[in-house]
């Protein structure tokens, strides 16, 4: 059987959109490739030059010029904001719902008695002004506090302490009553629930969280699977091309976003270690 390879360089943008003006104005005159291009003027890239790089940006730079036989196109985003988890979703076929940006505080109550209802031990955590969940001793559920605030709720766990398919379990209890725009489960070994609760961590706006990097739940035998709001894996090109018993490789940071059950996902960081897989 012949492959099919989609490539997918994150955060590598080639503008702004129309409506930037008025929901991220922060964003006006975003271009991503084009700035890197400025100030990497001795930055080559002839694979992307030759599939359309310079096509696609608008101008030549660097020496790189259009390619008049490349095949290229450029699309607005369809999911609201800018979210790297739901651009990887759009890629593989999902037309997001608008989400709801909070923070925990205003679905903890609400969470604590699902967990406990489904006969989880769970207990809330206090901070020095929020609070947060504490599940089997050996995850904690609270805001993400590496994004954007309010986009994400984190289950943070230690793998030695409760297996993964537990945590996945408790996530989606979560998912089930929270409107952002993820629910994050994640989890490592080597820690212990203290590591966690020590790297605890406030923000202003009623935030409270894990530093995850801190927490050490990155270091070794990480895990982890994204749950997003509105979205349905039978609408994905991965599911769909599993159930027709079509392989389906994803390397890389899309292992960790896009479900992908029938198919084999190998999460991986190096970019370089990546493509030497693909």
């Amino acid at each position: 059987m012949k492959k099919f390879i989609v490539i997918v360089l994150d955060g590598f943008g080639i503008g702004e959109m129309d409506d930037v003006k008025v929901t991220r104005p922060q964003d006006i005159n975003s271009n991503t490739c084009l700035h890197i291009l400025e100030r990497r003027k001795d930055l080559k890239l002839p694979i992307l030059e030759k599939l359309g790089l310079m096509n696609i940006l608008g101008e030549e730079i660097n020496g790189m010029k259009a390619n008049p036989k490349a095949t290229y196109g450029k699309a607005n985003l369809t999911h609201f904001g800018a979210d790297t988890f739901f651009g990887h979703q759009e890629i593989m076929g999902t037309k997001p719902k608008m989400p709801f940006r909070e923070p925990i505080k205003n679905k903890i109550d609400e969470i604590y008695k699902a967990i406990k209802d489904a006969g989880y031990k769970v207990e809330y955590k206090k901070g020095k002004k929020e609070k947060y969940l504490v599940v089997e001793d050996a995850l904690t559920i609270a805001d993400n506090i590496e994004c954007d605030l309010g986009q994400a709720f984190n289950i943070t766990s230690a793998l030695d302490l409760i297996p993964f398919n537990k945590v996945l379990e408790v996530g989606h209890i979560v998912r089930s009553i929270a409107t952002v725009p993820r629910v994050i489960t994640f989890g490592g070994k080597g820690i212990t629930l203290e590591d966690i609760l020590n790297a605890e961590e406030e923000k202003e706006g009623g935030y409270i969280g894990i530093n995850a990097p801190k927490s050490g739940v990155y270091d070794n035998g990480y895990e982890c699977i994204h749950l997003g709001y509105g979205v349905n894996p039978k609408t994905q090109v991965s599911t769909i091309l599993s159930e027709e018993n079509i392989p389906v490789y994803l390397l890389g940071k899309v292992a960790d976003v896009v479900i992908n059950e029938k198919g084999t996902s190998i999460p991986m960081v190096d970019t370089e270690k990546v493509l030497k897989r693909t």
